[in-house]
């Protein structure tokens, strides 16, 4: 059996195979555009402040209409963030203290520790103005990962509120 490829077969092959290798080439550059980030924003509140959270895409709650508070608020869970962007999430605290209470919010065991901040109502650590008893307060809470940031990577950090 003799196999002889005329112009037009070889035509079609060299198309398949041009189609072929534009398919894999924008589904590498799609992958090299996402990041997935794992779900371990984990939130720990010491004093007298309870909390919730809100992952996203969620949108901006009213803290004072909530009822789910806790000391213990669940892990926030992010999802996939695409490389140069971010990510919004919120927590809502509550003063179970004493009147003129402020907290301070900051980030601890970052990983990875570069290319990847985590900001609180636009700065790095927050602290509070003062809050009567029982009231609340919203905290915006943006992950951002910068273009550096190999893909796929996971992600991890600890916000403590006190």
């Amino acid at each position: 059996m003799k196999i002889e490829l005329h112009p037009k077969t070889y035509r079609w092959a060299r198309l398949a195979i041009a189609i072929v290798a534009v398919a894999l080439t924008s589904y590498a550059a799609y992958a090299a555009t996402q990041i997935q980030i794992s779900n371990t924003g984990t939130v720990g509140i010491t004093k007298d402040w309870q909390g919730i959270t809100f992952s996203p895409p969620s949108s901006q709650p009213v803290c004072s209409t909530q009822l789910t508070y806790s000391g213990t608020p669940a892990a926030m869970a992010w999802g996939s963030i695409q490389q140069g962007s971010s990510a919004t999430g919120y927590i809502c605290v509550k003063n179970t203290g004493g009147t003129g209470s402020t907290y301070a919010v900051t980030t601890s065991l970052l990983t990875p520790s570069t290319g990847i901040t985590v900001t609180y109502n636009g700065t790095s650590t927050l602290t509070s103005t003062p809050l009567q008893s029982s009231e609340t307060s919203l905290i915006v809470v943006v992950v951002s990962v910068a273009l550096s940031v190999p893909s796929p990577s996971s992600f991890s950090y600890t916000t403590t509120i006190q």
